[in-house]
């Protein structure tokens, strides 16, 4: 959608998630668990273009600019649903919140001075929450889906506002897998990627945590040196120290952070 502001649509498939934690790994086994080519073509993929709105093929991915946060993200949650999954949402906003470099993040009382609001909802209000709340838009690609989020920016500020549309009624592996993928995209890393075995940001893997691949994407994301509105080629540049850089953060992460095995599909 041309306008002033850019809408960017994000979709999953749940298929067969996992718990969010997983077991303690020493962090030398972990520290150097995917090779900067790995960790950069992820970047590429999901950073780079939007699933409902860019065209398709093999070059998708280097289509599109750097889009993110630059301020602090203000996270409201309402719940709709008959069972209230309030904290597990808030608890996963604490992680992301404790584990990833450079992305200030918490949580917001206030609706109003919100800028990501997250619904919880049953499956039966699903559609009609999606259509109120992003009315006088196209929502008929979020409404087709399991869970859904749309951001909305401007090439030259980077991402503003965010909605998270997650069913909570579908059982709690099922929930967990919306809620993680649905938040995490809608802080930047939108588009879903079939190449990516280890990522949470791939339709076709069965993966359903915060695991290691996505915290690289995120903390690379996040570092100061990648700026929005930045092309590919840019980011490319600075990315090996980026990268070097989180290498060296991961140990006090691992610490904290019980991520699963990170060559688990």
């Amino acid at each position: 959608m041309k306008s002033t502001f850019v809408l960017l649509l994000t979709l999953i498939t749940i298929v067969c998630p996992a718990a969010l934690a997983g077991s303690r790994l020493p962090a030398a086994e972990i520290v150097h668990a995917y090779a900067d080519d790995e960790l950069i073509t992820g970047f590429l993929g999901t950073v780079f273009g939007a699933e409902a709105t860019r065209g398709g093929g093999a070059d998708r991915a280097a289509l599109g600019e750097v889009k993110k946060f630059r301020g602090r993200v203000r996270v409201h949650i309402i719940n709709l649903g008959n069972v209230d999954h309030t904290a597990e949402v808030v608890r996963f906003i604490r992680l992301l919140a404790s584990s990833v470099h450079g992305l200030k993040i918490g949580l917001e009382p206030n609706v109003d001075r919100a800028n990501m609001v997250v619904f919880l909802v049953d499956r039966a209000d699903y559609r009609s929450t999606i259509r109120q709340t992003m009315e006088g838009t196209d929502s008929r690609f979020l409404e087709q889906n399991d869970c859904s989020a749309a951001t909305l920016g401007r090439r030259d500020t980077g991402l503003e506002r965010a909605f998270v549309f997650v069913v909570a009624d579908t059982g709690g592996r099922n929930f967990r897998h919306c809620m993680i993928e649905e938040i995490t995209q809608s802080l930047g890393p939108v588009n879903d990627n079939p190449g990516l075995p280890f990522s949470i940001y791939n339709d076709r893997s069965d993966r359903g945590t915060f695991g290691l691949f996505d915290w690289f994407i995120l903390n690379m994301l996040y570092d100061r040196r990648i700026r929005v509105g930045m092309t590919p080629a840019q980011a490319v540049a600075v990315l090996p120290a980026v990268i070097a850089d989180a290498r060296r953060r991961l140990p006090g992460v691992v610490r904290r952070t019980p991520f699963p095995h990170p060559r688990t599909r």
